[in-house]
């Protein structure tokens, strides 16, 4: 019974062996195909294939290409709307999720659904093979996190996508224990689509802003400046996150979390049992980076949380989680917290501001600091220190070492980085 398949796959082995790989005009021609090749005359793909082709070329391709897509997702939007509208228009009531996955009207919806995510796809492809074969040499830094931020929502409008396969997969339902026969409850996973894929276009609109400030127009005409084509930094001067390492780490979910750390914490700052129900205990987090350990407290319901983080960009990566605040520089925010988490942050900051970021903290501090100051040294890291050293810092600062506290956090925590270096 098994010897066609094993047949089968010998002579797939046996052509793929015998197929050469492709260059890279065969690349080019393979990622623009079928809609982007649309948009490009065929001699493009042979002149991107040239590994010296001129960075101004590839800027203005870019320009075309994020034109081009607005004008197609103008057209589906619009489509989709149109039904949408129709749909809410003539009050379509009263279908249960099994007829509606049936019904022509989610077909129509469908359509436009499926061209959208196509369309989003394709696009992105070719700009990946754009950015494999010239980005290194042509790309600065504000264009690449414009690039990477466009990713993140191509990886969100899969992620939509994916939840309406799984509506029709299994039981033709929105969720496993719901049935409505609501229109808009029907319709809100293809406006999640519609959001996300909108969100995709205004970050392609974010790219050609940024290919606008390169021309100068004169008298003599428009003239093309390209800024210096570099790699994005891990970090700023002062230890703060460059928006490459928000980008990188929302999306591939980067930012650590330690639970036992966090369970620790919860025993240590239990609400007495006189306390009503509700916020009884205010914490700061410092150096938050996404907002993972306030998000965690906040959703306890016991304890407000509130994220800090260098990034200049920090509440725009985190929908308003964490906002930008700086420990190199000093601030006042007119209040105390009762108290603060710096987990892995201050061997960041370089070590002539180290004496500015500990002063704000204590400023912030009602009860106590709990704080992680890693000893590894390397790239990212200009003031790591030893555990002596970092004592003898934080309690120069005002702060008592809370052994029992300590050891309590250093026994339970799970990340390496954190379960050596607690206070």
């Amino acid at each position: 019974m098994r010897l066609p398949g094993a047949l089968l796959a010998s002579a797939f082995l046996a052509s793929a062996e015998l197929r050469p790989p492709p260059d890279l005009e065969g690349v080019f021609r393979h990622a623009a195909s079928p809609l982007v090749s649309q948009w490009l005359s065929q001699d493009a793909f042979g002149q991107l294939a040239d590994t010296t082709f001129p960075c101004v070329k590839v800027m203005l391709l870019l320009d075309w290409i994020m034109q081009k897509y607005h004008t197609s997702f103008e057209r589906i939007k619009s489509d989709l709307n149109l039904w949408k509208d129709m749909l809410v228009s003539n009050g379509w009531q009263g279908q249960t999720p099994q007829e509606w996955f049936t019904s022509t009207s989610y077909y129509a919806l469908l359509q436009p659904v499926i061209e959208m995510q196509r369309t989003s796809q394709q696009v992105m492809e070719f700009l990946h093979v754009l950015s494999m074969v010239h980005g290194e040499r042509c790309f600065y830094p504000e264009l690449r996190d414009a690039l990477g931020y466009s990713v993140t929502w191509l990886s969100k409008l899969s992620e939509e996508i994916h939840k309406m396969q799984l509506s029709a997969v299994y039981h033709s339902r929105l969720s496993l224990w719901e049935v409505s026969t609501d229109v808009l409850r029907h319709l809100l996973p293809t406006i999640d689509v519609l959001h996300a894929a909108a969100q995709f276009a205004d970050s392609f609109s974010e790219v050609r802003l940024i290919l606008d400030k390169l021309a100068s127009h004169s008298h003599d005409g428009v003239s093309i400046t390209l800024p210096q084509a570099e790699g994005s930094p891990y970090q700023d001067g002062g230890g703060a996150f460059s928006d490459m390492s928000f980008i990188v780490r929302n999306l591939t979910s980067g930012w650590h979390l330690d639970y036992a750390l966090v369970a620790s914490l919860l025993r240590l700052w239990a609400a007495p049992a006189t306390v009503a129900p509700g916020c009884h205990t205010s914490i700061a987090d410092f150096g938050a980076g996404g907002g993972h350990y306030c998000r965690f407290f906040n959703k306890t319901g016991e304890y407000c949380c509130f994220a800090y983080d260098g990034s200049p960009k920090a509440a725009f990566y985190t929908g308003g989680a964490v906002q930008t605040q700086r420990l190199d520089e000093r601030f006042d925010l007119g209040r105390r917290f009762d108290w603060l988490l710096c987990i892995e942050v201050l061997e960041h900051i370089p070590g002539d501001r180290e004496a500015v970021a500990l002063a704000n903290l204590r400023r912030h501090a009602g009860k106590g600091l709990v704080v992680s100051w890693s000893e590894h040294s390397g790239p990212g890291h200009p003031n790591a220190k030893p555990w002596v050293q970092v004592r003898a810092a934080v309690e120069a600062a005002g702060f008592e070492l809370d052994a029992d506290a300590t050891q309590l956090m250093r026994t339970q925590a799970r990340l390496r980085c954190i379960r050596s270096h607690p206070a």
